[in-house]
């Protein structure tokens, strides 16, 4: 190398390198909320050279949620009342005053505990024959699947069934001179337990 270049290399002041990796972390972590809750999503890069231009995005297309410049390894923003409608793939960005950094996508999922559910007949309606097959329908309009069902006569469990999909299930019985009284069902999640209003039962008719 000639002297002169030499020279002139060590006598340049060498400019720190930029930011190389750019994160985004949630908490709560792995990225699953449940609706009403916070969510804080953590940017983070490898290295501070000063103020950092932290960006957060929604969607792969890059909807623009907030920017926030500070000198710190980490910067924070919060969807303080997560709705259904949240659920959607989020990332961030870091700018040192070079190009920005894009971290990878997460994908964030709000968890939606049941409403409570809806005990209805089937074709007998409320009045029903001895020997009849019945059929019981359990239905909550809202919640985060699968949502496993719990049928009951008075206090006794009848029987249960589970909608993997969402919506609602059914059980079917032989209707007997025991079953003369009240029905109800329980729709959970694993976000808590709804149960429905009773619905009476009259029976007609005598045994076969």
């Amino acid at each position: 190398m000639l002297p002169w270049l030499l020279l002139l290399i060590c006598a340049l002041p060498c400019e720190p390198a930029g930011i190389s990796d750019v994160s985004l972390k949630t908490r709560p972590p792995g990225g699953w909320v449940m609706e009403g809750d916070k969510l804080v999503l953590i940017c983070s890069v490898d290295r501070v050279t000063g103020n950092i231009t932290y960006f957060w995005y929604r969607g792969a297309l890059g909807f623009q949620l907030e920017t926030k410049t500070q000198p710190s390894l980490t910067a924070e923003f919060e969807i303080s009342d997560m709705k259904q409608s949240d659920a959607d793939q989020y990332y961030c960005a870091a700018n040192d005053g070079h190009d920005p950094i894009p971290s990878e996508l997460v994908s964030i999922h709000v968890r939606v505990p049941v409403s409570r559910p809806v005990l209805t007949f089937g074709d007998s309606g409320t009045q029903a024959v001895l020997g009849d097959l019945v059929e019981l329908h359990c239905k909550a309009l809202r919640g985060s699947p699968p949502i496993f069902y719990q049928f009951y006569h008075e206090s006794i469990i009848l029987g249960n069934s589970s909608a993997p999909s969402g919506g609602g299930a059914s059980f079917n019985f032989s209707l007997t001179a025991e079953h003369s009284g009240n029905f109800s069902c329980e729709a959970s999640n694993g976000q808590g337990a709804q149960r429905s209003e009773v619905v009476a039962l009259n029976l007609t008719g005598k045994p076969t």
